[in-house]
């Protein structure tokens, strides 16, 4: 699949557990943290959301604009826009849950479909490449990026990498 430019109309709040890491973390099994974060959310959360429920990774708190650098990774799922503070707020309290704003902007989308995890490393490989080429024509803003899973599946389904561009 080909990456295509979206424009995100409004800002989706998502709630989630969140990790901080590096790429270079991520290379050994040792260090990593993803696989974990991503192993607990599904433990721990992804059986109290509605079936289907959309799943986000939302990646933000870039320390720097390029590889390198750490930034936070929040596992996550969008908040009902007509949520009231109530029962909701207390449980995501007692559960450490953490609050980011995806904001609205425009995002160059790279979608893979397959076997995860290696559909969303593909992804990624899909737009590190893309960002990395001299004839690159858009700039990454390093705000926030974000992955969807459509209709949360984590095993077998397609994930939609966005990159927040200029």
């Amino acid at each position: 699949m080909t990456s295509e430019v979206k424009e995100l109309p409004e800002a989706i709040a998502c709630n989630g557990i969140s990790v901080r890491t590096t790429n270079n973390a991520e290379i050994s099994e040792d260090t990593a943290k993803l696989g974990r974060l991503w192993q607990k959310f599904y433990q721990n959360h992804a059986s109290d959301l509605p079936k289907g429920e959309d799943i986000y990774g939302v990646y933000h708190n870039y320390e720097s604009e390029d590889l390198v650098g750490a930034f936070d990774v929040v596992a996550s799922w969008k908040v009902a826009s007509e949520q009231e503070p109530s029962d909701s707020d207390n449980i995501a309290k007692a559960a450490n849950l953490v609050t980011v704003d995806i904001p609205a902007g425009k995002y160059l989308v790279f979608s893979e479909q397959g076997r995860m995890p290696y559909t969303v490393m593909n992804a990624w490989e899909k737009a590190w490449t893309y960002f990395n080429d001299r004839s690159c024509e858009h700039t990454r803003t390093f705000d926030v990026d974000f992955e969807h899973y459509i209709d949360g599946n984590l095993e077998y389904g397609q994930v939609d990498v966005y990159i927040g561009i200029e």
